[in-house]
């Protein structure tokens, strides 16, 4: 029975129907299995003729879109018994599919051309492009597997030139399946291969990846001669792609210059970008982000390059090499305090690697990352362990680098433990950092970092001279360095040392640099954790004006802290301060004999005091200071400015006693002038101030300081917080009837280069601004608890309706409540301003 009487049947009965008769007759099915049963009943024969007069149709009449319909034209010239013609249109969907990334597909077609193939050129190659489809979805070993076959057809033709290319990326999957001596062993096994071949793109290729392993295993110095080598002849053959990757692996190696490292990226991004090679660009975004962050401390532009390589690696369906990117933008999160961002792409982590056919090198390298978070989340011990774990698994892979991070991040942790007062494995510090130094001695990272680890583990046992043999080393490993993270790693060095020898005035120099520098990088939780140290020397040294100067850099580290969450660090720091409160009371007994000239000295100081709040029709002000000693830290003034408006001034010194008395003299002196010179614009008065203060002393104090401008025709305000207690704006009439006014910069007295930014906001009627000084929130009971913020606010709540005198008494009383018979040791100051 021929196709045209099947089909009428079929109409007859109702199982199908005429669809259209012109320009050609067409039928539509009831139901998909009318058709199957349809298709089906026809003969063997029959059916081969259709698929073949078919695809012959489809051919003719689409002729100019046969890359289109290329899938679909295989399929029925397959069936149809054409099998040239079959494989032709398989190789063509699959190429149009592996161009578009749509890497599934491709390895389907591919696949299907092999059952096709009949000439051994041709199976190499589909063998060849197969594992490239396999390759691009993180299937390495797959791919290689793919690429083993195709290797050794070419041999029998004699194609080195095939040959190199496929041990270059044989040796490139193992590197991504994380297994670095097999990839070295791929790269050396295909050179012997192809030995005395001439230059070709290919050749150029093998040598640079051979370039790669090197580097990857611990040998820099085979490394560098082979990719300039490669460099050259791809250059010298028009190979693009291998000078794009050749130099991305340029500028990670070594012994190359900063400068040299950083041109060598930019180009590599630009070559691969403008030739579509997205694979290369990955590469090369990755590693400008590794250069930005190393040698020019940019870690936020160095973010931009890591997200751009996970796009990039997203888009050509590479997860892998999105995950890899992914994880170093995590660890910018991490060091900028950022630890929420940081845990949700830990999830994103996890997910990618779900994807992943062989996710083993994937979650190596997750677990490196996520054992750096739990630090952050107040989990040592649990850092700790995956941290050993992530060694002993690089160790049996054979992954030296991250073998080398794993041990310096071990020993960092422990090291941490014990400034924090925990009981640790010594012989486990030691022997982590002298694998680490191993590793990094052969080239494959820094030796900067665990030299200073090293000194910092041997001052600590207080040995001496291994301390300082070490140390010498780190400062010739460092010396002439253009790493911006060198210098942090010295000054701990130097701190450990100053303070094993109890030179008290390098330990301080050294901590107060490193502070400098986590503060301008903003690196907010080493920042805290230097100041924390900061403080730690100052109370090893144990004057009296160090332990004040040490409650205030704790204090500032506590604020940082606090805002990040870290609670073993809270809770170290609040232990640390009972501890100042108790030992700072006992010492200044200690000095009672030099009491009447402090109280001499406190009556001059409080002649710089306004002598009464100024008075603003439909305005109340009131301001009082209560000294912990003769003289105080604290200071406040009012400054009256042109146009009717007025500054006002709240700052505490980081010390007490005569020096913070004389800096707080300076200080508003200072501000005076300069709030003259820029009534319109707060952060200029506290910039210049800050510059003053940092050009004419060396007291090594820092000042909180709270500046504002209200215009009390309009109610507006202009302010700077530089590093002060947060005011409390209060409106009784709001449901939210509070509102803080947070830090818009660091404390003056730090950073020469410091600025802060300016905010402003508009006091209305009924409303009232409150300012104050830490003397406040951190009063202190027999019980040793703090008063604290939250306490204030309750406090606050209740009073807000009453007049600016009546809420600065009542926070005081309250105050005085809660201390009860307790010492007051610290200044405590009030303000408050009211809006009628």
């Amino acid at each position: 029975m021929s196709l045209l009487s099947h089909l009428n049947t079929l109409e007859s009965i109702g199982l199908v129907r005429v669809a259209q008769v012109e320009p050609d007759l067409a039928y539509l099915f009831r139901h998909a299995l009318v058709m199957d049963a349809a298709y089906t009943s026809i003969l063997e024969s029959d059916r081969k003729k259709l698929h073949q007069l078919v695809g012959e149709t489809v051919e003719q009449l689409y002729h100019e879109r046969l890359n289109e319909i290329a899938a679909t034209l295989a399929r029925h010239f397959e069936r149809g018994g054409d099998a040239e013609r079959g494989l032709k249109y398989y190789l063509m969907a699959a190429a149009s599919a592996l161009d578009a990334y749509a890497n599934q597909e491709a390895e389907e077609y591919f696949t299907r051309s092999l059952e096709l193939v009949k000439d051994d050129t041709q199976r190499a190659s589909i063998y060849s492009s197969l594992g490239e489809a396999l390759f691009n979805q993180s299937r390495f070993q797959e791919a290689i597997d793919s690429w083993q076959p195709a290797i050794e057809l070419y041999k029998r033709e004699n194609d080195n030139d095939q040959v190199a290319r496929l041990y270059a990326r044989t040796a490139r999957a193992a590197w991504h399946a994380g297994d670095t001596p097999l990839g070295l062993k791929y790269c050396e096994e295909g050179l012997d291969a192809v030995r005395g071949t001439p230059d070709s793109c290919e050749m150029a290729q093998l040598t640079h990846e051979a370039a790669r392993a090197y580097f990857f295993n611990g040998m820099p110095k085979q490394a560098l001669p082979l990719c300039e080598q490669a460099l050259e002849m791809a250059e010298r053959m028009g190979a693009i792609s291998v000078q794009a990757d050749a130099r991305a692996t340029y500028g990670v190696l070594p012994d190359v210059t900063p400068d040299a490292a950083m041109k060598a990226l930019k180009e590599s991004v630009e070559l691969a970008e403008s030739a579509g090679l997205l694979s290369i660009a990955t590469r090369a975004h990755h590693n400008l982000g590794n250069i930005l962050t190393s040698a020019r401390g940019d870690l936020l532009s160095a973010r931009k390059h890591y997200r751009k390589a996970a796009e990039i690696a997203r888009i050509r369906g590479g997860a892998y090499e999105q995950l890899y990117s992914l994880i170093s933008a995590t660890g910018i999160s991490l060091q900028l305090g950022e630890i929420a961002v940081a845990e949700e792409i830990i999830a994103t982590l996890d997910e990618l690697a779900g994807t992943i056919p062989d996710p083993t090198n994937a979650i190596l390298n997750i677990n490196s990352i996520r054992s750096a978070y739990l630090l952050y989340v107040d989990k040592f011990a649990e850092s700790l362990d995956l941290a050993r774990l992530v060694k002993e698994e690089a160790r049996e892979r054979g992954d030296l680098q991250i073998l080398m991070n794993s041990a310096n991040g071990i020993a960092d942790v422990l090291l941490e433990m014990d400034r924090l007062g925990d009981s640790i494995d010594w012989d486990e510090v030691e022997n982590n950092l002298i694998e680490a130094i191993e590793i990094s001695e052969r080239g494959l990272g820094d030796p900067v970092f665990p030299y200073s680890q090293m000194v910092e583990y041997k001052a600590r046992q207080k040995m001496r001279d291994e301390a300082n043999e070490y140390f010498q080393k780190l400062e010739i490993a460092a010396k002439g360095q253009e790493s911006v993270f060198f210098e942090p790693a010295v000054n701990i060095a130097a701190m450990e040392i100053a303070l094993l020898e109890e030179n008290w005035d390098a330990a301080l120099a050294a901590t107060e640099n490193l502070v400098k520098f986590q503060a301008n990088m903003g690196l907010r939780p080493d920042w805290a954790r230097c100041l924390q140290m900061w403080a730690e020397v100052h109370m090893r040294k144990g004057d009296l004006s160090d332990l004040e100067s040490a409650q205030a850099l704790l204090r500032e580290s506590l604020t940082i802290f606090e805002s990040l969450g870290m609670q073993s660090y809270i809770d170290k720091i609040k232990d640390q301060l009972r501890y100042l409160h108790t030992e700072s009371y006992q010492q200044a007994l200690k000095h009672e004999a030099v009491a009447q000239e402090m109280e001499r000295a406190g009556r001059i100081q409080a002649d710089f005091l306004p002598e009464e709040p100024p008075e603003i029709p439909n305005w109340q002000v009131a301001a009082k200071l209560q000294p912990a000693r003769q003289t105080s830290g604290d200071f406040y003034d009012f400054i009256h400015l042109p146009d009717g408006r007025l500054g006002f001034v709240v700052a505490d010194v980081a010390e007490k006693g005569a020096g913070a008395a004389l800096y707080m003299t300076s200080s508003r002196t200072l501000l005076r002038t300069f709030a003259v010179e820029h009534p319109d614009h707060p952060a200029e008065v506290i910039k210049a101030s800050n510059q003053r203060i940092l050009a004419d002393t060396h007291g090594g104090l820092f000042i909180t300081t709270f500046y504002g401008v209200l215009n009390f025709e309009t109610g507006e305000l202009i302010y700077c917080n530089a590093g002060h207690n947060p005011p409390i704006l209060c409106n009784p009439s709001s449901s939210q009837n509070t509102q803080t006014l947070r830090r818009t910069g660091m404390p003056l007295g730090i950073d020469l280069d410091a600025s802060w930014e300016q905010k402003s906001l508009k006091i209305n009627s009924g409303e009232s601004l409150i300012l104050y000084t830490d003397g406040v929130t951190e009063a202190q009971n027999a019980d040793k608890a703090f008063f604290e913020e939250a306490r204030l606010l309750d406090t606050v709540t209740p009073l807000m309706n009453n007049t600016a005198a009546q809420i600065q008494n009542g926070i005081l009383t309250a105050v005085s409540d809660f201390v009860g018979e307790a010492p007051q040791f610290d200044d405590i100051t009030v303000m408050v301003i009211g809006r009628d």
